[in-house]
């Protein structure tokens, strides 16, 4: 069995899906007999999973994980890459993904879309595609969600951890209108954290929510909305739609 290390912890409560993922791996390492451990004091680990190279509450970033790779040649480094200036509207993530890379001995991307969009950046290690998932115990479809026949107002819902403009406001604000307008036809319910410009007056807010509490709530409605803007592979769409929800997005 391997001892490995994660350069981010689980945060429990509502997050983001990168914690989401994190979860899930120390889940599922543990399980299958493997040592997790949360600092570089061991000269014998065998693989450093770097979730992302900047700081947090590890505080161990691409500058801790190249100094321990220099001391101990033998570690192997997987870096998972599911961000991207695009996805914030930032401008220095790019750079900072490609040049912590160089430690790499393997990398993950979460869609083909985001391995793509780094190779046009100059990308040009070794890597592969592993895709989002969810906890099928938590979304599920109701046993019925074939049959069922949508009657009006018809219920839309979304969910996000970020607050983000680009996660869709934009769209969000323009569906509160339609609730407005429309009454007898739209419900709008959004979950999570969001933006103070959204400001939204015939929508349903609730505060974020997770796991088997938010799959109950995503399956009160009958039409799941993404309006955000280059997401490489969210997790909220997929639970979405495995809560038997159809799936109204834009293409961008």
């Amino acid at each position: 069995m391997a001892k490995i290390l994660i350069n981010r912890k689980v945060v429990q409560g509502p997050w983001g899906g990168g914690n989401n993922f994190v979860k899930s791996l120390y889940e599922n390492l543990s399980f299958a007999g493997h040592e997790i451990v949360e600092s570089l004091n061991d000269n014998d680990i065998d693989l450093i999973v770097m979730i992302d190279p900047r700081y947090d509450d590890l505080k161990i970033s691409i500058n801790e994980i190249f100094s321990y790779k220099q001391k101990n040649k033998n570690v192997k480094i997987l870096h998972r890459i599911n961000e991207c200036d695009a996805r914030k509207n930032t401008n220095e993530i790019d750079r900072l993904l490609l040049a912590s890379n160089v430690v790499a001995d393997e990398t993950v991307f979460i869609s083909e879309w985001l391995q793509s969009y780094f190779i046009t950046k100059g990308f040009s290690n070794h890597s592969s595609v592993i895709y989002n998932g969810c906890n099928s115990s938590h979304f599920y479809p109701e046993k019925n969600h074939k049959n069922k026949t949508v009657q009006y107002p018809i219920k839309i819902v979304t969910h996000h951890w970020s607050d983000n403009w680009m996660k869709g406001f934009d769209v969000y604000k323009h569906l509160d209108k339609l609730c407005q307008e429309h009454p007898e036809k739209y419900k709008f319910t959004y979950i999570g954290r969001y933006a103070k410009e959204y400001s939204p007056i015939a929508s349903t807010i609730i505060d974020p929510l997770y796991g088997k509490e938010l799959g109950d709530e995503l399956r009160k409605n009958d039409v799941y909305i993404t309006a955000s803007r280059w997401e490489p592979c969210g997790m909220h769409h997929i639970e979405g739609a495995s809560s038997g929800l159809p799936v109204i997005y834009h293409e961008e």
